[in-house]
């Protein structure tokens, strides 16, 4: 079924209210005259746009730091791993030989 930007808009719109109501669907759709699962297919379609969206725009910081070696007092990265990651959690992803671009960017998605 083809809707037009137009009707998107007035439906996402919608749900903005709903969400700031504090009403239930079902309860927002009696008020306002909207078939529920009309409602309920928009819902999805909206929720689908943002989970997209927030998976386009969201970002890691990556901050390169060059090892320290033993020699200057402490080791950043240690011996025999190629590369590390630290999250902002305090965990650790030590690499012992490189990976691609893509594995990263899977790795830290999922």
């Amino acid at each position: 079924m083809q809707y037009s930007e137009a009707m998107q808009q007035q439906m996402f719109s919608m749900i903005a209210c709903w969400q700031q109501s504090g009403l239930t669907q079902k309860d927002y759709c009696e008020q306002h005259s909207i078939r529920y699962h009309v409602f309920h297919y928009w819902y999805k379609k909206y929720r689908d746009t943002q989970s997209v969206a927030a998976k386009e725009h969201s970002f890691i910081p990556l901050q390169l730091q060059p090892a320290v070696t033993a020699a200057a007092g402490s080791s950043v990265t240690p011996a025999g791993v190629y590369a590390q990651i630290v999250l902002p959690n305090g965990r650790r992803l030590l690499f012992h030989q490189p990976v691609s671009a893509d594995y990263l960017k899977a790795l830290l998605i999922s």
